[in-house]
């Protein structure tokens, strides 16, 4: 029997998923594959290199604690006055996260994963769904977290690819499409309940993905590279 575990993206709220995967770690449940949007994309990466036991959740937990809005999310003046000006898309630089991922990740490309993992993302100009499940590990996560107009899209095979929550935030039919007979979903949930306006665009731009996500999944297609 084929157990998967499907991690939806949430942005910051992906830390909830730790919590999550600490209880199944706790009952001895763990996957023969791992899916992962966004930030869940993040969390499947982790563990289907470092494992699903206790520790190695715990380990993972403190990543989370250790992370900072600003050195994620780094509003590079010179990516912002050029995407003024019509020569860009995006706010940030990817290099905070791509440090993040750099570090954490422990194979190099997605089919060498010691647990097989598949990321998300969306086909900016179709609006489909493409899962990853070959190739460079660390520009598939980029891909599957690059909120549109924070940070830039990941060329792939002729693709412009970013965030994997556009087109499906829990993504349980690529867990059955791999063969998946036990699946265990592990929402992030959505920032629903602000006391005031996001007072940035970054804030703005991860208030409006997550409400896209809660909205409901558009027409899936699978894919991968």
């Amino acid at each position: 029997m084929t157990t998967a575990f499907v991690l939806s993206g949430g942005c910051s709220l992906g830390a909830i998923q730790v919590g999550m995967l600490q209880a199944l770690a706790d009952q001895q449940i763990t996957p023969d594959l791992l899916v992962g949007t966004s930030a869940g994309a993040l969390n499947a990466a982790f563990v289907a290199g470092h494992g699903p036991a206790r520790a190695d959740i715990d380990r993972l937990a403190e990543v989370w604690a250790g992370l900072r809005v600003r050195s994620l999310f780094p509003i590079d003046p010179r990516l912002a006055l050029h995407a003024l000006h019509g020569g860009g898309s995006a706010l940030c630089s990817d290099r905070g996260l791509r440090r993040l991922v750099r570090s954490q990740l422990s194979f190099a490309r997605l089919e060498d994963a010691p647990i097989p993992v598949h990321v998300v993302t969306t086909d900016l100009l179709t609006g489909r769904e493409v899962v990853l499940a070959a190739g460079d590990a660390t520009s598939a996560i980029l891909a599957s977290c690059a909120i549109p107009g924070v940070f830039p899209a990941v060329s792939h095979r002729g693709l412009t690819l970013v965030d994997g929550g556009l087109a499906d935030n829990t993504a349980v039919s690529a867990a059955v499409a791999a063969g998946a007979e036990t699946i265990y979903v592990l929402p992030a949930g959505f920032a629903c309940a602000l006391r005031t306006p996001p007072h940035s665009p970054i804030a703005a731009a991860a208030q409006a993905l997550t409400s896209t996500m809660a909205a409901g999944d558009p027409a899936i297609i699978s894919g991968s590279s």
